[in-house]
């Protein structure tokens, strides 16, 4: 290789230098520009060649074999792709692996125009084993911290389980009422060093806050729509600058409080934003909202970016990852930051997206313990508990090895008539009795001889006997994220030894009385609301701790007006309602029954007035002549829910609260596709309606009609007769059968008149009818089961919307923004599921009567 005439300044330049510097020529030959090659890389400068490079064992950083072909050098060298700073090893068996950092860059010759790579090579073994060093190190002394805080943690349950029995049987003796004045000042003495005591350990407490090396935060209660404006305000700039429009969905009327660090809530919600702007497209919108689902707070940034395959998922959270097809600068590591901070904070995120069309991160961060659900729907459907009509009774059963603390609770118990309290000393103990025994709530140390509390409760709550159980963790950890933690697991509450009498016993007793059992199913709802609102589902309603406790002290009254009582239906809506009530505080001063008159439900509506309710929950028995009896409880500042129907000029939000239904055209639905299977979906049919101006039954009889009419052609509606009332179904399906000799099958509104029509079809000898109707009535089941005429139906869940009518009640009690339409999911019923569908619908198992029939086949 010829040199240029500054050829001696150049080489003493480069013989300066601790790297090495190689030309990697094209046609393979090595040429080593100063002496450092035998140095850094073992071999002599006049054997450097391609061939001898070949032979050297090359590694990744994490150890991996490095192919000769994909060294930095030759990458350059074939594609022209610069590097700086590459670290990889060369093995050598003598002397271990040296670690060398490599840059390349390409370079062309000007003699021959030969493509050639220059590269330098760096020994940096030392400073990878100093980075070892300082690694290991760190290791160390995080372990050391951690086992300080596990020991400090240790020390605290262990001053604080005797500790316990020492207060609380102090507490126990103060209010006794027998001991002299000279026993009290000792008592008071015992509980004065108590709490002395228990002030130390807390201070002990404050020493195990020790810097692990992990990232620290502070959670406090953090308001997020104050943190959401900041942040806009700080991405607004960059946002102008694409033309990117921010939509703050949130809620400003209501205040949404979470479980934070406020200062890294904000670096989430910044990188977050910053995301949503950056990949976005010019003229694109960002989206905000966010919504509160069991005892998290669920916040959603979304926008109309450029979008991620199902693929790119899980990666978009793995450091230095990069979004495909975006040429926008980045280190990658802003969404892994974002994931570790919301963990970190008790909470997760997850993204969904599409390619093209844009990208929604959803992040969860859990809610303060006062604002948790503390009346909820379940997630799934579930066999429910049959009613043992001990309401006012609760069975508790205490898990706890030690004996001072189980003698100290039975001993507080005591005095409450309405408990039975059972004990088990072990885990194993324990989740025998949940299995055996009735409980309602059970008492849970969690640190058992035999099985940590929190693996006794995954037990538990995978159980279907035990599952629904209410749970209250018992313990002497009172470090605040051990509490949240736990809390958070699905503990419905927390109690702290050394226990408070009068706290435990409010905490008991708040959660016996504020859980719902109910689940309804997570189904799409097809009915619309009377003004053509869009349902929201009544799994999405829940109020919490601090409603609760908002709604008791103000000891409300409500009135319940009804249509009709005397069926099945109507006694479980009533339950559902009178149940919900009581938990949530609220007295339920009355109840009428118009009989289907509406001169009567104006007398009624007339005479509950007079008891000064402050809600009003009731069913409409005629729309127009009972509205101006509304509009006037309304005016007089009484809320208003309804079931089923609306009377005529009321509108939402305005005079009344929301209307809850059922899927009414879901149920009609269901009524007919088991009408068009039962009939090898051919045959003539009647229709039986309710010629009312009833919103709920119009919609069960016209989505049965079109579902006819839409998806089976070879069924034809030839007769269509109206009633009034629930007697009059035997007076029209016999007119019916009269004039249709041929008739095959006939749709019932609901299960009332649906009796009068079976009798009918017996009269005239119609014992191939095919009959589906909507509602479980007891006398229409038992022909199901019996094979008999009626082949299936569309079933409402009355006491879970009476529930879904309470809460709604509460939410305009405290000022809480209530849906305009609530509506529970439809319910196919055949004689296969009708001892399930009945817990469902009834809350209680079927009637004797009913089981007969199922267990004797």
């Amino acid at each position: 290789m010829e040199i240029n005439p500054n050829e001696n300044l150049y080489k003493e330049v480069l013989q300066t230098m601790s790297e090495c510097v190689i030309i990697h020529k094209k046609s393979g030959r090595m040429i080593a520009l100063n002496e450092n090659v035998e140095k850094v890389l073992g071999i002599k400068s006049e054997l450097l060649t391609e061939a001898n490079v070949r032979q050297l064992d090359y590694v990744k950083e994490d150890g991996s074999s490095l192919p000769y072909s994909e060294l930095p050098g030759i990458i350059t060298l074939e594609q022209g792709i610069p590097f700086h700073d590459y670290v990889l090893g060369v093995s050598d068996r003598n002397n271990g692996t040296k670690w060398l950092s490599i840059t390349s860059k390409p370079l062309k010759l000007h003699k021959d125009g030969e493509q050639a790579a220059l590269v330098t090579i760096s020994d940096i073994t030392e400073r990878k084993k100093m980075e070892q060093t300082i690694i290991q190190a760190k290791e160390a002394a995080e372990k050391a911290n951690l086992t300080k805080s596990d020991f400090l943690s240790k020390m605290s349950h262990e001053l604080r389980t005797p500790l316990n029995g020492i207060l609380g049987f102090a507490q126990l003796l103060e209010i006794d009422e027998t001991l002299n004045e000279e026993q009290q000042d000792f008592v008071q003495e015992i509980l004065s060093g108590g709490k002395h005591l228990l002030s130390l350990i807390n201070d002990i407490l404050d020493l195990s806050r020790i810097d692990t090396g992990q990232l620290k935060v502070s959670i406090e209660e953090v308001d997020l729509l104050t943190i959401i404006n900041e942040c806009i305000h700080i991405v607004q700039p960059l946002a102008m600058k694409k033309r990117i429009t921010i939509h703050n969905q949130m809620d400003h009327s209501q205040t949404v409080t979470v479980l934070a660090d406020p200062i890294r809530l904000k670096q989430i919600l910044l990188n977050l934003l910053d995301n949503a702007i950056k990949y976005n497209r010019e003229d694109g919108k960002v989206m905000i909202f966010s919504y509160m689902k069991q005892n998290e707070a669920v916040i959603h940034i979304a926008d109309t970016g450029v979008g991620l395959s199902v693929e790119e998922y899980q990666k978009v959270f793995v450091p230095f990852y990069r979004i495909k097809g975006t040429q926008e600068e980045g280190t990658g590591i802003g969404l892994s930051l974002v994931k570790q901070l919301v963990q970190v904070m008790g909470g997760k995120i997850s993204v969904t997206s599409k390619k093209g069309i844009g990208s929604d991160f959803c992040f969860r961060l859990p809610l303060p313990y006062e604002l948790k659900a503390a009346m909820q729907w379940g997630e799934e459907v579930i066999d429910l508990p049959a009613k043992n009509g001990k309401t006012d009774h609760y069975c508790l059963l205490y898990v706890e090895d030690n004996q001072s603390n189980l003698n100290l609770v039975m001993s507080i118990l005591k005095s409450e008539p309405s408990y039975t309290i059972l004990t088990a000393r072990s885990g194993k103990e324990g989740l025998e009795l949940a299995k055996t025994e009735k409980v309602d709530l059970i008492l849970l140390d969690l640190n058992l001889p035999d099985i940590h509390g929190f693996e006794l409760f995954d037990r538990l709550k995978k159980d279907e006997n035990t599952k629904d159980i209410a749970i209250i963790a018992v313990s002497a950890n009172a470090m605040p994220h051990d509490i949240q933690h736990t809390l958070n697991k699905g503990f419905d509450n927390y109690v702290i030894k050394p226990i408070n009498v009068k706290g435990f016993l409010t905490t008991v007793n708040e959660t016996l009385t504020s859980t719902i059992n109910q689940n309804i199913p997570e189904r799409k709802i097809l009915s619309t609301g009377p003004y053509g609102e869009e349902a929201v589902s009544a799994k999405t309603l829940q109020l919490s701790v601090k409603d609760l406790k908002q709604l008791k002290d103000k000891k409300y009254k409500a009135a319940i007006s009804m249509h009709y009582t005397d069926n099945d239906w109507s006694r479980s809506q009533v339950e559902g309602l009178k149940a919900t009530f009581k938990k949530i505080g609220i007295e339920v001063v009355a109840v009428t029954d118009a009989q289907f008159n509406w001169e009567k439900q104006v007398e009624d509506i007339e005479n509950i007035l007079e008891l000064k309710p402050d809600i009003i929950v009731g069913i409409p028995v005629d729309p127009e002549k009972t509205s101006n009896t509304f509009q006037v409880a309304s005016r007089t500042g009484v809320h208003l829910v309804f079931i089923d129907n609306v009377p005529k000029g009321l509108l939402p939000r305005r005079d009344y609260v929301s209307i809850v239904s059922a899927d009414n055209y879901g149920n009609g639905s269901e009524a007919a596709h088991i009408m068009a299977e039962k009939l090898s979906y051919k045959g003539k049919i009647g229709v039986i309606y309710h010629a009312a101006d009833f919103f709920a039954t119009k919609q069960r009889t016209e989505s049965f009609e079109n579902m006819i009419m839409k998806h089976y052609p070879n069924i034809k509606i030839v007769d269509r007769r109206g009633i009034v009332g629930p007697y009059e179904g035997e007076i029209a399906a016999t007119s019916m059968l009269t004039k249709n000799k041929d008739l095959a099958g006939i749709f019932v509104v609901w299960s009332d008149p649906a009796e009068g029509v079976i009798a009918a079809a017996r009269k005239a000898g119609a014992d191939h009818l095919v009959i589906t109707t909507i509602d479980m009535g007891v006398n229409v089941v038992l022909e199901m089961v019996k094979d008999g005429l009626i082949k299936g139906l569309g079933a409402q869940l009355p006491y879970q919307q009476g529930v879904a009518e309470a809460i709604l009640a509460g939410y305009a009690l405290i000022g809480k923004q209530a849906p305009a339409y609530v509506a529970v999911p439809p319910l196919r019923v055949t004689k296969e599921n009708v001892l399930d569908a009945w817990k469902l619908v009834y809350n209680e198992e079927a009637p004797d009567v009913i089981k007969r029939f199922i267990t004797n086949e």
